[in-house]
């Protein structure tokens, strides 16, 4: 199908993110949860849920 994707307001409310007013008038977009790209290159996106992955969940909520 050709809507098999997220769009990105999907992504943004799915990770979390919001938007972040710097000191110097930029504006910084993070999120509570990684996002796609960022996930890719964690090392842990593995193909299946480790337990190394629960582990770095389970701090992570922890921290939140």
């Amino acid at each position: 199908y050709f809507d098999d994707a997220l769009v990105e307001e999907e992504v943004d409310f799915i990770c979390g993110t919001y938007y972040l007013d710097k000191n110097d008038g930029s504006v910084e977009k993070v999120s509570w949860w990684p996002r796609p790209q960022a996930w890719a290159a964690s090392g842990l996106n593995i193909g299946f849920w480790s337990a190394r992955c629960e582990k770095w969940f389970q701090t992570r909520l922890e921290h939140i």
